[in-house]
């Protein structure tokens, strides 16, 4: 991990999620995202992992627990791995652009009903964690107030 690639978060942190069709062959899967609320260096800005390339292994092993088919998988749009959901039923990967950076977008909702449609549980973390990843802004504060929150 480079240095300038090194996000330093706080907890909370909350893995959000819901359910929609694999584009290939249309199978319902499960799709996930990492909210993190104190990322060092935001100006208290909520953001949204995207492009993960690095988290704790006690973090990957609670989403993974919950949706196992959230997994490190090589981008050809990319040219590298990061931490993707993956269609249980063909194997092939919902890039984060799909998922996240596009109005509208499972993880970048623009109207509250949009948001409602997520879940939401908290990560335990202990402390703080280093990820290698990138981050969106701007829907987060949507998301933690509309999201309907799970154990």
């Amino acid at each position: 991990m480079d240095d300038d690639e090194k996000l330093k978060i706080k907890a909370p942190l909350y893995l959000i999620g819901k359910k929609i069709e694999c584009w290939r062959c249309a199978a319902r899967m499960s799709v996930v995202a990492i909210l993190a609320p104190k990322v060092e260096g935001t100006d208290n800005e909520i953001c949204i992992l995207t492009n993960i390339r690095h988290l704790p292994k006690d973090v990957i092993a609670y989403i993974q627990r919950r949706v196992p088919t959230f997994k490190l998988k090589y981008s050809k749009t990319e040219e590298e791995k990061y931490f993707a959901n993956t269609c249980p039923k063909c194997g092939v990967l919902s890039g984060d652009f799909f998922l996240h950076l596009e109005p509208g977008a499972p993880f970048f909702p623009t109207e509250e009903d949009e948001a409602r449609s997520l879940y939401l549980t908290e990560i335990p973390l202990s402390g703080h964690i280093t990820v290698a990843a990138s981050f969106s802004m701007g829907a987060g504060d949507m998301i933690l107030e509309c999201a309907k929150r799970i154990e």
